[in-house]
């Protein structure tokens, strides 16, 4: 069962309930967005605002209408706005989880395994088959 988060005041008054999106909700909201190459950026855009819908799980003490694409059809665009802001610092990669995940990768990287088995690390001290020492890149 999934966390619910709430209730959140919006600017207007109006009083909503969300759960943390999950990667199913991106998948099925990814599949119903038509996307080509002249509409990445609207498409991308779309699905970010439909999957901060879907999760939308209460509003104003009423379960939201299931056809969630129409769900900010009618809210003030300071609400929709206000709740993106927190739904994204809650849930999306903010700065500092893009630092961190930098960092991440910046050490699996470094750290990595080839096929054969042998690391990186290892491979960068491990004798050339010539007899001479190889050297880190």
């Amino acid at each position: 069962m999934s966390q619910v988060y709430g209730p959140l005041t919006l600017p207007s008054g109006k009083v909503i309930k969300f759960r943390n999106p999950t990667g199913l909700d991106r998948m099925n909201v990814t599949q119903m967005v038509p996307m080509d190459q002249d509409n990445v950026v609207t498409g991308s855009l779309l699905i970010n605002l439909y999957v901060q819908a879907k999760v939308v799980t209460e509003v104003d003490g009423k379960v939201p209408d299931p056809n969630y694409k129409n769900l900010f059809n009618e809210w003030n665009d300071m609400d929709v706005q206000y709740y993106q802001a927190v739904h994204s610092e809650m849930f999306g990669m903010t700065e500092a989880k893009m630092a961190d995940a930098k960092e991440k990768a910046a050490f699996l990287l470094g750290n990595s395994t080839s096929t054969d088995g042998f690391s990186s690390q290892s491979l960068a001290s491990a004798p050339s088959t010539d007899g001479s020492a190889s050297t880190a890149i």
